[in-house]
């Protein structure tokens, strides 16, 4: 019998999102190794402490490219996206982004599908602490008329965002929009918050025709956040509401977010051309 063949991957940052997909390696067993992770300078002893032995730490892009994965997962921030997507790409290592906002600039989006298309790579955009996008992206071959994301936390996770500076978060009682307006704005604004909203924009009608509002809620249950997608189109409408567990160590974060980042990964392995 033939040895399974085993998914290499590496991460950028080692935050809550990289922790867990360990966990959940770990537990779920899956034919995935994570060989190795990029951290800041200083970081490499520390986080060696806390991965293993058995997976290189690093803190340069070059180190971890040697690695040779089948997969680069970015699990950062949108400053490593700009930083390094185009080199990844270019260099032909597929790249998995999280930090979606840094697409709110097109150019950037362009010059990664430009780098994924002339290497072969693929860029692979995981759907986030969201659902619906399934049918977002079957709608879309249709006639989209509205679609709509808002992203709903408490107030303390807006904390360290413009959302400080205009209102008074603590004193926040009812559910507050702080923000109203286009994709690229809120990723832009809010780049820890709403990478969501640019994930659904380039999965539906597109940066400017897509409605974003991100709301402060003290009325959610401890230890969570939301969000709904709302769209209307030709072949009828999607209406999804999403109440999620929100990261122990980061509000800003839900857990779903690593879950379809790990499920995608586990579909590649599970795929019949892997």
């Amino acid at each position: 019998m033939a040895k399974q063949k085993r998914l290499k991957i590496v991460l950028i940052g080692y935050g809550a999102i990289s922790q867990t997909l360990f966990d959940i390696f770990r537990e779920k067993k899956p034919p995935i190794d994570i060989v190795g992770v990029l951290v800041r300078k200083g970081r490499i002893k520390a986080t060696q402490k806390k991965v293993g032995a058995k997976v290189a730490v690093v803190d340069s892009l070059k180190a971890l490219l040697k690695l040779k994965p089948d997969v680069v997962v970015e699990a950062a921030s949108q400053q490593a996206v700009r930083d390094w997507g185009e080199t990844i790409l270019r260099k032909g290592f597929d790249l998995m982004v999280i930090a979606t906002g840094a697409y709110g600039d097109p150019k950037l989006w362009r010059k990664h599908i430009k780098a994924a298309e002339k290497s072969g790579a693929r860029l692979r955009l995981p759907s986030g602490a969201i659902a619906g996008l399934d049918g977002l992206l079957a709608m879309r071959l249709g006639k989209l008329e509205r679609v709509k994301y808002v992203s709903i936390k408490p107030p303390h996770a807006w904390t360290g965002t413009p959302a400080e500076t205009e209102f008074d978060l603590p004193s926040i009682k009812e559910p507050t929009v702080i923000f109203r307006g286009k994709p690229a704005d809120a990723g832009r604004l809010y780049p820890k918050n709403a990478n969501l909203a640019v994930t659904v924009a380039l999965c539906g009608a597109g940066l400017e025709h897509t409605e974003i509002e991100l709301v402060a809620d003290p009325t959610l249950p401890p230890g969570t956040n939301a969000s709904r997608l709302e769209v209307v189109s030709d072949s009828g409408e999607l209406n999804m509401h999403r109440l999620g567990r929100a990261m122990p160590d980061n509000p800003k974060t839900g857990v779903l977010t690593a879950l379809t980042m790990a499920d995608d990964l586990m579909k590649i392995v599970r795929s019949s051309d892997w």
